[in-house]
């Protein structure tokens, strides 16, 4: 019997793999269009909605920011006329590391040692997680579970006989809620809430004799005009008191109160007849018709400043310290002041779902991904259809079942590649068009370069991925065609 001598299948390298899936794409050329399409448009959406909310979220957060700041003359105001509020100071407590100053301030009105501000921080940390609960809550939940009680009050109706049993009963009942913390750990805190409040009612005390000693120095003086001058003696009287205060707060404070009242000065003109008479002759409008905003918009413009402040000398109205440069930067920071209010409302609610989108969106992208899959599936069950004879000689060749499978999912990768390289650029295009509308300046200053490139190479690979995958059973079935059997397919 002659002797049949069986040699290993031979294997192409890699590289040639790739170069002859290139070919199959280039032959093919409308029906890898076809599927291409189908890609970027899924991408594309998907990032689109990735770069919308991640550049919501960094607005949102230079936004609160820059508010902060624009309310630092409300927040002194504030501060040196009353006591800080329970839940401003267990916020304070929560924060201690980074808000040391404020630490020591505490210290300093509740007569206490920084070892028992210390021991009171667990207590703080438990009072505003159980106080977040209650005030994500709507109103008939929130009724059912502890009365009319609100904020800290909460803790001290709950100490009420009866009322611990039914707060426990109840929030049984209610399934879809979960509570921040176990019922043994909250009742223990209950047990502890009033030594905290004590010692918050303690630092309130000490605020109020020294708001007192203050109020006492200043005499008829206003607080705000007395704010005016924080950077000489009554700066030293607000640190004698036992505030801190450092001399940048202070000079910042200075200028922005001088800032505050030359707005005034400047909106309190519009009840001028004069001043509006010749504001209504410029831009050709009745009087009655004249608005703050035609004003300042006026004064946006350097020579229209010199104007204004000209008009305000012939109508008997003070302008001293109002310079047409001064006037030009107050009208656009007032400018800029109102663009951060839209965008601190057009980005309320920013953050949530997938990488901050928001529920509704995350389960729209999960949609668009899916339809994306069974559209590439589709298209490549059709090549697959259409190959039949290709598979049937290149298995009559010695063609291996993996090297066949691995020649449709190259080939499915180079279109999620493509695919996914064009709808990211696609979708970056579009939402950086549209939030560039709606943020203007304010986009420049806080575009998410990182978490945007993130994103494109996340809806690059997912492209990817979603193109291999779905062409995983394509690859599969064509693998295992028998020679013989695709031959005789038409």
């Amino acid at each position: 019997m002659k002797k049949i001598d069986v040699q290993n299948q031979p294997v192409l390298p890699p590289r040639r793999v790739f170069q002859i899936a290139l070919t199959g794409v280039k032959y093919r050329l409308f029906r890898a269009t076809v599927t291409v399409a189908v890609i970027i448009v899924a991408m594309a959406f998907l990032m689109n909605i990735l770069t919308e909310s991640l550049i919501k979220r960094a607005v949102a957060d230079s936004v609160r920011e820059q508010i902060v700041d624009l309310h630092r003359v409300d927040r002194w105001i504030a501060r040196l006329s009353m006591p800080q509020p329970h839940e401003d100071l267990l916020a304070l407590l929560t924060n201690g590391e980074a808000e040391a100053e404020a630490w020591t301030e505490l210290a300093a009105r509740g007569g206490l040692a920084m070892k028992e501000l210390e021991a009171l921080q667990p207590q703080a940390r438990a009072a505003q997680d159980a106080l977040h609960f209650f005030a994500a809550l709507d109103y008939g939940r929130r009724r059912v579970l502890v009365g009319p009680a609100e904020s800290i009050q909460i803790f001290h109706r709950l100490q009420e006989a009866g009322a611990w049993e039914q707060f426990a009963a109840n929030l049984t009942d209610m399934k879809t809620l979960r509570f921040p913390t176990d019922m043994d750990s909250f009742q223990a805190f209950l047990g502890d809430w009033p030594a905290l409040y004590d010692a918050l009612e303690g630092v309130r005390e000490g605020q109020s004799a020294a708001l007192a000693a203050l109020r006492a120095q200043l005499g008829d003086t206003p607080l705000m005009g007395a704010l005016g001058q924080v950077d000489g003696a009554f700066g030293d009287q607000i640190r004698a008191a036992g505030f801190s205060l450092s001399a940048a707060e202070a000079d910042t404070l200075v200028s922005e109160v001088e800032r505050l009242e030359q707005t005034l000065r400047i909106e309190a003109t519009i009840n001028n007849p004069g001043v509006r008479q010749k504001v209504a002759a410029l831009r050709d409008v009745l009087p009655g018709d004249v608005t703050l905003s035609m004003i300042w918009d006026l004064l946006r413009d350097r020579d229209r400043a010199v104007w204004f402040i000209a008009a305000m000398q012939e109508n008997g109205l003070e302008t001293d310290r109002l310079t047409p440069e001064g006037l030009e930067a107050l009208a656009r920071q007032r400018a800029h002041t109102r663009l951060l209010q839209v965008a601190e409302q057009q980005t309320m609610g920013a953050g949530g779902g997938l990488m901050g989108i928001g529920a509704r969106m995350t389960w729209l992208a999960l949609v668009s991904m899916l339809v994306c899959a069974v559209g590439i599936a589709n298209a490549m069950l059709m090549s697959v259809t259409e190959r039949f004879r290709e598979i049937a000689t290149l298995k009559c060749l010695g063609a291996l079942d993996a090297f066949i499978m691995s020649l449709f999912l190259i080939e499915a990768c180079l279109l999620g590649l493509v695919g996914g390289l064009g709808g990211a650029l696609a979708g970056f295009v579009l939402a950086g068009g549209r939030m560039a509308l709606m943020f203007r300046g304010l986009l420049v200053q806080a575009f998410p370069w990182g978490d945007v490139a993130v994103a494109a190479g996340i809806s690059v690979m997912l492209g990817m991925v979603l193109a291999a995958v779905s062409a995983v059973y394509p690859s599969l079935r064509a693998a295992r065609l028998a020679p013989m059997e695709a031959m005789r397919i038409e």
